[in-house]
């Protein structure tokens, strides 16, 4: 990540996909707001390989005001990947992020930095409305955070919202893969991050579709058993493998033991084979969830591959431009 520019206020990360038709409002909306605000602001659009239009209406706006950014995919990579290019380019001390499609109110964005002058690390905007706009999303997304408050201890009534602001030290610790930028907030409590929320207003989609299919709270719901997994065992993986294991080596020198002690009370091994057999077995496959687990150990990180995850910076530049660090 770019080091805190001293003359920003604030850096603000957008993910695009197949948006052309929402920016130029989205981006008059974002003027606005700062103007109001008297914020300091630098405006980061991360194009995630957009099949649309979405390239060149960046392009235009971007030539039109130097506070814009354009980071580039060649194909699309996925949320996590945008935001954390998003991330490493950023230059604020506090960082906001949002989606492209109208949904989020840029005058919002007031209510999320007096939450974190509170004290918050990261402020998570609590959607209101979806009741009544979204009830196939809504339903779902309550049953889902109370799920991720009985297993995390996290009490929040919006947990995928993107409308988000955090500080920059909190991005800089993500690192998010697949889709696990749902979980922000998660990630930075589990890191001891304060985590807070406040309500912001939620607006009905005006143009496109929305990216997500019906099968999303499911696939929510495993990944949600991965990240608890991960977060459990990721410093620490030989605990899982080692409880494992023992369990298995114990259950073979068990059975082992008892052909042994049958042999010495006047019997034969092989009315016993079974036993010993199985013993065997089970016995190989403890010292290799053990030996697993020590190589878990010591490659214990998070296996996703770099290629790909670099974004252009394709922001047209002007003769006054300061060079980007």
């Amino acid at each position: 990540m770019s080091k805190p520019s001293t003359s920003l206020d604030l850096s603000i990360v957008l993910p695009v996909l197949n948006e052309a038709a929402s920016l130029a409002q989205l981006y008059g909306e974002l003027s606005a707001a700062l103007a109001t605000l008297e914020l300091d602001a630098e405006i980061i659009f991360v194009n995630d390989g957009s099949s649309d239009d979405s390239q060149n209406e960046l392009l235009r706006l971007a030539a039109l005001d130097s506070r814009l950014r354009v980071l580039q995919f060649s194909r699309p990579r996925g949320k996590s990947i945008a935001y954390s290019a998003g991330f490493a380019a950023s230059r604020g001390p506090i960082i906001v992020t949002m989606d492209s499609d109208l949904q989020d109110d840029p005058h919002e964005i007031g209510a999320l930095l007096d939450a974190l002058e509170r004290g918050a690390d990261l402020v998570v905007g609590w959607k209101q409305g979806r009741v009544l706009n979204e009830p196939t999303k809504a339903i779902p997304s309550r049953v889902f955070n109370r799920t991720v408050g009985a297993l995390f201890g996290l009490r929040l009534r919006d947990i995928n919202s993107g409308f988000r602001a955090m500080r920059a030290e909190v991005a800089r610790s993500l690192d998010l893969y697949g889709d696990f930028y749902r979980f922000i907030p998660l990630i930075a409590h589990s890191a001891g991050f304060r985590v807070a929320q406040t309500p912001v207003v939620h607006r009905p989609r005006q143009h496109g579709h929305s990216k997500y299919g019906g099968l999303r709270f499911w696939t929510s719901i495993l990944d949600l058993m991965t990240l608890r997994f991960i977060l459990s065992f990721r410093e620490r993986p030989f605990h899982i493998f080692g409880t494992i294991a023992w369990a298995f080596l114990f259950t073979g020198l068990g059975l082992e033991a008892y052909a042994l002690i049958q042999k010495l009370t006047g019997d034969s091994f092989q009315s016993h084979m079974a036993a010993i057999v199985i013993g065997a077995l089970t016995i190989t496959v403890g010292t290799q969830m053990l030996l697993t687990g020590l190589l878990s150990t010591l490659l214990a990180r998070p296996l996703d591959s770099e290629v790909g995850r670099t974004a252009i910076d394709i922001t047209p530049r002007q003769a006054s431009d300061d060079p980007l660090e």
